[in-house]
């Protein structure tokens, strides 16, 4: 007796046209295949059914009984395997209510978020937007256990089971009150070192990459204010003379809410990038593969 072990689908797949033509030449056209071949696949298809299932009469081509009733059966398991099993339905933006997570830090978020929503608007009215706070530890496993579709972040990760895609570059600048005395003129390291500062980080030290930057040079800063969330410096340096150093990107969308100046970081910071991480077995997910080319290109525009 055979199994399905013993029968391929392309051989399934000839043996419902050769039903349909009753003929080998042209079921051989159709398929793509040599007489030989037809012939060869034929002979193998008989054996496994232990039945001729189609006999020579004259110039045509006769189906037995367990063919005909075969053929029925054959032709609907064969097309509800390619629309149930091989198709995968389009995605629809426009209809679509699908909802997406995103994993990312209030810094990206301040960033992203508003570009993203005024961008999805008229193209996906009904798509919802649901942004997480970012695992910083498990930035991995919070992908994997499918609490997130998508992170966005500065983390590196060479986690196996994650696809990584650079959203963009940024660098550093410095902000303080529009009346600040470094507002008004040009500052070195030195006089950016005799004002306070606020850190940004959720981390137990108050030490950040400009203290990094400056020890090298011999410098150190005072950091008088630190919060949770970059959101809430431009708040501290408004009222205070404190320095705030933040990404490039966020300081351009808060400038003009805020009454503050911003100026060049009198100190060499390196440039980061923004990655965006998404699990590997997603990577065909046309959903998902929309959403990670809309963030993308809302970014870079």
């Amino acid at each position: 007796m055979s199994t399905i072990s013993d029968i391929e689908l392309s051989q399934l797949r000839l043996l419902q046209i050769i039903f349909e033509t009753r003929n080998l030449t042209r079921a051989g056209e159709r398929a793509g295949l040599t007489q030989s071949a037809v012939s060869h696949t034929l002979k193998k298809l008989r054996h496994s059914f232990d039945d001729s299932l189609v006999i020579r009469q004259g110039n045509k081509l006769v189906l037995t009984p367990r063919a005909e009733l075969l053929q029925t059966v054959l032709s609907r398991w064969l097309n509800d395997f390619e629309r149930n099993i091989l198709f995968q339905e389009p995605f629809e933006p426009s209809t679509s209510d699908r909802t997406f997570y995103i994993a990312t830090s209030d810094l990206v978020e301040h960033i992203l978020a508003p570009h993203l929503i005024k961008h999805l608007k008229p193209v996906a009215p009904n798509i919802r937007l649901i942004f997480r706070k970012l695992d910083k530890r498990g930035l991995a496993s919070q992908i994997e256990s499918g609490e997130v579709d998508l992170s966005i972040s500065v983390l590196e990760s060479s986690h196996p089971s994650l696809m990584v895609r650079t959203l963009y570059r940024d660098d550093f600048v410095s902000v303080v009150r529009a009346e600040h005395p470094l507002s008004k003129t040009k500052s070195d390291a030195k006089d950016f070192c005799k004002y306070p500062h606020v850190l940004a980080g959720t981390g137990n030290d108050h030490r950040g990459i400009v203290d990094d930057a400056l020890e090298k040079i011999g410098l150190s800063r005072y950091v008088q204010y630190k919060v949770a969330n970059f959101s809430s410096a431009p708040y501290m340096v408004e009222s205070s003379d404190a320095i705030f150093t933040a990404p490039r990107k966020f300081v351009e969308i808060i400038a003009d809410k805020f009454d503050i100046t911003a100026f060049e970081t009198p100190v060499e910071l390196a440039r980061y990038s923004m990655k965006m991480y998404w699990h590997v077995k997603n990577k065909d997910d046309r959903a998902i593969s929309w959403l990670r080319d809309q963030v993308f290109k809302i970014v870079n525009d």
